[in-house]
C-alpha cells in the first residue's frame, strides 16, 4: 500500500487530493520570540514582512527567502525559536497552570517545551529524550533561550515502569512517527515512508502512552501528538487505549480555524497543511480519573547549596531556587530534582565552571542575565565579536570577565584585560 492510498482508506477523496497537492508546495517558516530578550516592536522594525499568527501570542510566519532568519545573530542568542506553527498548538492545548510539573517525554529537538517555557515562567519542565545525541542538541537549545525553568535528562521511561509513576501534572508525548508531516521539510522522510513503518510506530506509540498515564498523577492531563497523517498513529491509537484503561477519560480540544476531526474521534483534532498554515499535526488530550493535588512544596532552596556558592551567587546576583554541582560545572534551576537513576543533561542554567584558581561564567548565563551591566558594542564590534575577534575597547574596569551585548542583546562573554576584550563567544557559533 502506498501512501496516497493509505490515506484514501480513511479520509475523504476531496481532502486526500488537497493535501497530495499542498505537499508538493513550499513549506512554510515560523517562529515563537523569547519576550525575556526582544519585545515584539524591534522585531517588527527589524523585520517589517513577517506576518502575525493568527492566535498564538508572540508568533510569526517568514518568508525565508526574504529573511534567513536561522542564520541570524538573534538566533544564535535565543531572541526566537524556530519552529513550525502546527506542533506550537501541542503545547498551546496543553495549557499549563503556574507551578504545574510536566514531562516533555520526547522533547528534542525542544519547540515544545520552549513554547510552554516561554508562555509561563512559572511551570516547571522536565524535558527528556532517549537518545543521548538529540538530548545534547535539546540542552543546546535551552541554553540559548536563557530558560531556568527545564531540566534536561536523557532516560528510557520504558526500561522502568515504577520510577516516576503518579508524578506530574502534565505531559507531552510528541510520540516518534512515521513523518508525513515532515514531506516537505525533509525529502528523505518521503522516500523512507512504508506501511510497515506506521504499523511499527504505531506500537511503540501505544507503549508509550501506556506508560505516559502511569507517569501523570490523578486528575493530570497528557497531550498526545504525532507529525503523521497516518489514522493508525493516531485515532486507532487513542481508541485501542481508551477500550484498555479504564482510568482515563479523553478531552475535547477546542476548535480552531483549519482543523479536522475523524468521525471515530470527534474530541481529537488534525492540523493539515490544506486548512491550517504550518505542516501537520495529529493532537488528543487525555485525562486521568481523579482529583488532582499540585505539590507546589518541588519548589523549594536547597539552602546547604546556596551557602556552598554564595560568593558566586553575589557576585551575578542570581536567584534561583536549586543549585547543583555536576562534575565541575555549577548549575542552577527554579525548582529541584533530584532522582539518582535518571541521567541529568542540563539542570537549568549552566552558571559556569570551576577551573583550578577562578571560575569562568558560561555562555548560558549570558544568555539568563539581564543586559543591565553588559559592555555596549556597536555594530562593527559586534560582528567582530561574532566571528570570534579580539576586540581593543578602553574602559573604565577592572580586570575580569564582563557581558556584551548589542541592541540590548547579550551575545555572551569577554575577559577584559588591560584594554583588550578577549573573545570567548563560542567556536561553533561563529560566522
Amino acid at each position: 500500500m502506498n501512501f496516497i492510498e493509505h490515506l484514501n482508506k480513511y479520509y475523504p477523496d476531496d481532502l486526500v487530493e488537497k493535501l497530495i497537492k499542498e505537499l508538493k508546495k513550499e513549506r512554510t517558516s515560523s517562529l515563537i520570540l523569547n519576550t525575556q530578550k526582544i519585545d515584539n516592536i524591534f522585531f517588527k522594525n527589524e523585520f517589517p514582512e513577517i506576518e502575525n499568527h493568527p492566535f498564538l501570542k508572540n508568533v510569526y510566519y517568514f518568508d525565508k527567502k526574504i529573511y534567513e532568519l536561522g542564520k541570524n545573530y538573534l538566533f544564535d542568542n535565543g531572541a526566537y525559536y524556530i519552529m513550525d506553527a502546527s506542533s506550537m498548538l501541542v503545547s498551546y492545548f496543553l495549557n499549563p497552570k503556574d507551578n504545574d510539573l510536566i514531562l516533555d517525554m520526547c522533547a528534542a529537538p525542544g519547540g515544545k517545551t520552549i513554547f510552554a517555557s516561554l508562555n509561563n515562567k512559572n511551570i516547571r519542565i522536565i524535558a527528556n529524550d532517549l537518545s543521548h545525541s538529540r538530548a545534547l542538541t535539546l540542552s543546546s537549545n535551552i541554553e540559548k533561550l536563557g530558560l531556568k525553568n527545564v531540566i534536561v535528562i536523557n532516560f528510557n521511561f520504558l526500561n522502568d515502569q515504577r520510577i516516576l509513576n503518579k508524578t506530574f501534572d502534565k505531559i507531552i508525548l510528541d510520540a516518534p512517527c512515521s513523518g508525513s508531516a515532515m514531506f516537505r521539510k525533509l525529502e528523505e522522510m518521503q522516500d523512507d515512508w512504508t506501511y510497515e513503518k506506521v504499523l511499527n510506530c504505531q506500537k511503540i506509540q501505544f507503549d508509550l502512552l501506556n506508560r505516559a498515564i502511569d507517569l501523570l498523577k490523578d486528575g493530570g492531563e497528557l497531550i498526545y501528538s504525532t507529525c503523521s497523517f497516518s489514522y493508525e498513529e493516531n485515532e486507532e491509537n487513542i481508541l485501542n487505549l481508551l477500550k484498555t484503561r479504564n482510568d482515563i477519560e479523553l478531552t475535547n480540544l477546542p476548535s480552531i480555524k483549519g482543523d479536522y476531526r475523524h468521525p471515530s474521534l470527534k474530541e481529537a483534532i488534525h492540523v493539515f497543511p490544506t486548512f491550517y498554515k504550518g505542516e501537520g499535526q495529529f493532537i488528543a488530550k487525555i485525562k486521568k480519573k481523579g482529583e488532582l493535588i499540585n505539590n507546589s512544596k518541588n519548589i523549594l532552596s536547597n539552602e546547604k547549596e546556596i551557602k556552598n556558592y554564595k560568593d558566586i551567587i553575589s557576585l551575578y546576583n542570581l536567584d534561583f531556587a536549586s543549585y547543583k554541582k555536576i562534575n565541575n560545572e555549577l548549575y542552577g534551576s527554579s525548582f529541584e530534582f533530584d532522582n539518582k537513576k535518571i541521567p541529568l543533561v542540563r539542570y537549568g542554567v549552566n552558571i559556569g565552571e570551576f577551573k583550578k584558581n577562578y571560575f569562568l561564567p558560561s555562555f548560558n548565563l549570558a544568555h539568563y542575565l539581564s543586559n543591565k551591566n553588559s559592555i555596549i558594542l556597536n555594530e562593527k564590534e559586534a560582528k567582530k565579536y561574532i566571528k570570534g575577534e579580539t576586540i581593543i575597547k578602553n574602559l573604565p574596569l577592572k580586570d575580569g570577565y564582563y557581558i556584551v551585548s548589542f541592541k540590548n542583546i547579550n551575545l555572551g562573554y569577554i575577559k577584559y584585560v588591560k584594554g583588550i576584550l578577549k573573545n570567548l563567544y563560542p567556536k561553533g557559533l561563529r560566522h
